[in-house]
């Protein structure tokens, strides 16, 4: 077996194992981050939750983390299209089987929301990028290909939402993909292409229901394509569109019964009943905010400025159809994301429901002329370091921080306040370490793709055949979360062993927001000995003197035995007096007697500046 293995990878080509590479270069960025989770994505999660461990669609046992929710008939329901929580079913199923195969017992919830995500979003969104890799090799160079299909992972808002729970990364791979497979119909006839096609939009509109918007664009390419082609992508998408209607009945009474359709009064409630489901005309003022406010599209990812210059490729007649798709999903997405009441969609790191539509925003900026390169590719890495900086910290900002890149990701990348990461739950690699690994690892597989484009074929070959080996290695290592990622090299605390609590990196970071000074907290500890079942997470700020001046905790907090964890917690000082302060941290015991950790952060911070 081991011999037939090495002939098929000595059949291979470079062009296969760069896309080797890519995809383990991919899967690794997207598992590295444990995001914490939000509405959006419990209510997600709840659903899948609900259909495994009840058997029903109604989420009454788990609805309480959430506040995106219907209610129908005296139950609570998920208001979410079904198709994330459907497609999660078996994720869910297979990491509860594999965590307590371990001895991990069930998985918690921002376990669970972790591994869900990185199916469903960051795989899902890896593989588009070959996808569209691949549309493009075909039409174009492949490095400048490559260079596209990078930007869009790494440096559009498809890298922070590959990280987390939401549909909108999903939906944007079953788009793109039932494009690709209609492109492929065009290039090679073949009977199943437009079927698949049609199943993969299908899903996208049940994960997502405004991405019938990008569906309707992919029809009338059908048409085109020949009136057989069209009869097949509609017969590929009645299955999906009878498992909807069958959601709908089962949950809500009638096939056409829609989760926001039943959302009890309130702000949700109020902003979904103008126009259609929340959608209105157009508005310039929205549109201009969703393009160069310091959430937009623009503002954050700059390279898609360059979209426009794609249309010129409509003098070329071999693509002159898919420009004209790319062009019309693109239209069709901002217009209808202009007139949605809530255009950003609450915490976010950019315009979400523009997700979908930027695969062939993407294709656009390919089409552009190469001598638009020059200005592309710097644009291209602003937009991975913002994107880096934001996936690497909190991407999922609240809506009080009008500006997240200077307001909150900045801030708190310089000061090593970052996401959880496997690198740290796992192997105990607390802050900068953690992100020194991601960085070397990327790196290094970018190296390897570059050298894989050099005149020296033995060493393009040797490359090649080891660096995505490697990447796979780490992606292992430091990003599948199957099963969770428990700590590992603090050793097992017998029964009656005391806990032994440590904090291994304490920070905080100012920012300012609306005027007001606000510092977030956070503490790296692990313990290496007994569980404490409800302990108290305390921070306390002081000014230089001494003077205590704010402390606050969090209750009933479990530490697991042989476990790390991270513990955030944000001051909002009323008018500080301007000068030093100094923070702590401590873990003690539910009534604040027993002390098991008492650090002092021996740097000072300087507040009301």
């Amino acid at each position: 077996m081991l011999r037939r293995a090495r002939a098929w990878w000595a059949a291979r080509d470079l062009r296969f194992r760069r896309e080797l590479l890519i995809l383990a270069a991919l899967v690794f960025a997207y598992g590295f981050f444990r995001q914490v989770p939000a509405w959006n994505e419990y209510s997600r999660y709840d659903l899948v939750r609900a259909i495994v461990e009840e058997q029903t669609l109604q989420i009454d046992s788990f609805h309480e983390n959430t506040g995106d929710k219907a209610f129908s008939a005296g139950h609570w329901y998920s208001d979410k299209a079904p198709g994330t929580a459907l497609l999660g079913v078996p994720v869910y199923v297979f990491l509860s089987l594999t965590s307590q195969v371990t001895g991990g017992g069930t998985p918690d919830a921002i376990e669970a929301v972790q591994a869900l995500a990185f199916v469903e979003s960051g795989l899902a969104t890896a593989i588009l990028v070959l996808l569209l890799i691949r549309f493009l090799v075909g039409l174009m160079d492949e490095r400048w290909a490559i260079t596209v299909g990078l930007a869009y992972g790494f440096g559009s808002i498809a890298f922070p939402f590959a990280t987390m729970l939401f549909g909108h990364a999903t939906a944007a791979a079953a788009l793109f993909g039932a494009f690709y497979l209609l492109h492929r119909q065009k290039r090679r006839p073949g009977r199943w292409n437009a079927l698949a096609a049609g199943f993969l939009a299908g899903w996208a509109v049940v994960i997502e229901f405004p991405v019938a918007l990008g569906v309707a664009a992919l029809l009338v390419y059908a048409l085109f394509l020949g009136r057989r082609v069209a009869l097949r992508f509609i017969l590929g998408g009645l299955p999906l569109a009878g498992i909807l209607l069958a959601h709908n009945w089962l949950a809500f009474g009638s096939p056409l019964s829609l989760g926001y359709s039943n959302l009890l009064p309130g702000q949700f409630a109020s902003g979904m009943s103008q126009g259609i489901m929340g959608v209105s005309w157009p508005e310039l003022d929205t549109f201009l905010d969703l393009m160069v406010s310091p959430r937009g599209l623009i503002w954050l990812a700059p390279w898609f400025i360059l979209v426009p210059l794609g249309l010129i490729a409509l003098r070329r007649r071999d693509v002159r159809p898919e420009v004209l798709v790319c062009a019309a999903i693109v239209v069709l997405f901002l217009l209808y994301n202009a007139g949605y009441y809530l255009p950003f969609g609450g915490w976010t790191p950019g315009p979400r429901f523009l997700l979908p539509a930027l695969p062939f925003a993407a294709v656009l900026v390919a089409f552009s002329p190469a001598r638009a390169r020059i200005v592309a590719i710097p644009l291209m890495l602003l937009s991975v370091a913002i994107f880096f900086v934001a996936t690497t910290t909190m991407p999922n900002a609240p809506e009080r921080y009008a500006d997240p890149l200077f307001q909150l990701w900045l801030p708190s990348f310089l000061a090593g306040g970052f996401a959880e990461t496997a690198a740290w739950l796992r192997w105990g690699l607390p802050g900068f370490g953690a992100i020194t690994v991601l960085f070397l690892g990327l790196g290094f597989g970018l190296l390897a793709l570059a050298l894989s484009f050099g005149r020296r074929s033995e060493l393009a070959t040797r490359v090649m055949t080891r660096t995505p080996i490697a990447l796979a290695v780490l992606a292992i290592a430091f990003s599948v979360p199957f099963p969770p990622p428990g700590a590992i090299g603090l050793g097992g605390a017998g029964p009656g062993t005391p806990p032994a609590v440590s904090v291994v990196e304490m920070g905080n970071a100012r920012m300012v927001v609306d005027g007001r000074e606000e510092v977030r907290l956070w503490a790296l500890i692990e313990n290496r000995g007994g569980p404490i079942a409800g302990g108290r997470a305390q921070f306390s700020a002081s000014k230089a003197s001494g003077e205590s001046v704010w402390g606050a905790y969090y209750g009933d907090v479990p530490i697991d035995a042989g476990s790390r964890q991270t513990v955030t917690m944000t001051w909002v000082p009323d008018d500080p007096e301007p000068g030093p302060y100094r923070f702590s941290f401590s873990v003690k015991d539910g009534e604040g007697a027993v002390v098991y950790a008492d650090v002092l952060d021996l740097e000072a911070t300087l507040l009301g500046r």
